[in-house]
């Protein structure tokens, strides 16, 4: 009985640990990037086992909150950014909130012609696509890499249209006059290419998660195709659907 009340205290006490770092993140400014204190001195500040410290700190991991760097300490890291897979909206429209500044680098605009993976998602319908590839940060750290393809025929001179500050989507209905109806998504986890790399600051051995997009229009016709790359360990991914019982 004297040790189940030990391995409660334990617990409780991991536990008060985790919200008094937070605590102590809040009360000194710590931000994205700065060091915490080290296990012992975390020890003598919560009067607290080594142990306890090593539980709480990794439970901080696992939510976000803080990340381990080795042979430097441990870090505070932005909370990772959810991302609804069901959402009908553009990428970027999706991970606006009032705590986030989400901004878009645009890498490339141009014309290229079709191929097989554009014949299979658009049913060898065009011959001819604007391909846009953007770089997405979420409060000026990388968050994705995104390539999307729009018919020309569907959407004559588009490419002038399109800003960093514009939204994709926005200009698609409003300019266009197209309603999107429904969205196919697919996801695979991979490790980036050299170009990942290069674009999103990664290495070889991070994880990635790659979206491809299909949005379909009236008739079910397919009316934009997109691929994004999210660094894994920066996203949350959530699935919500409701159900309508009428």
């Amino acid at each position: 009985m004297e040790k189940d009340n030990l391995n409660r205290d334990q617990l409780y006490l991991y536990e008060e640990i985790m919200t008094g770092l937070k605590q102590y993140i809040d009360n000194n400014g710590l931000k994205e990037g700065d060091r915490i204190p080290t296990e012992k001195e975390l020890g003598d500040l919560f009067n607290a086992s080594r142990i306890s410290i090593r539980r709480a700190i990794k439970e901080l991991v696992e939510e976000g909150t803080l990340k381990i760097v080795r042979g430097k300490g441990t870090f505070v890291s932005a909370a990772r950014k959810e991302i609804h897979l069901l959402d009908l909206q553009g990428f970027t429209e999706g991970l606006t909130t009032n705590n986030d500044t989400i901004t878009k680098d645009i890498i490339s605009i141009q014309t290229v012609k079709r191929n097989k993976d554009l014949d299979r998602v658009f049913e060898n319908q065009y011959d001819e696509y604007i391909e846009l590839v953007r770089k997405v940060y979420r409060n000026d750290q990388a968050l994705s890499l995104d390539f999307a393809y729009l018919p020309t025929d569907l959407y004559p001179g588009i490419e002038e249209k399109i800003t960093p500050e514009s939204s994709t989507f926005a200009i698609i209905h409003e300019e266009y006059g197209v309603e999107f109806r429904k969205v196919n998504k697919n996801l695979e986890f991979i490790h980036p290419d050299e170009e990942l790399q290069r674009h999103l600051k990664v290495n070889s051995l991070n994880m990635l998660v790659l979206v491809d997009k299909v949005i379909y229009g009236e008739q079910d016709a397919p009316v934009h195709y997109s691929k994004y790359y999210l660094i894994a360990d920066r996203v949350k991914l959530r699935l919500e659907h409701i159900i309508n019982k009428n």
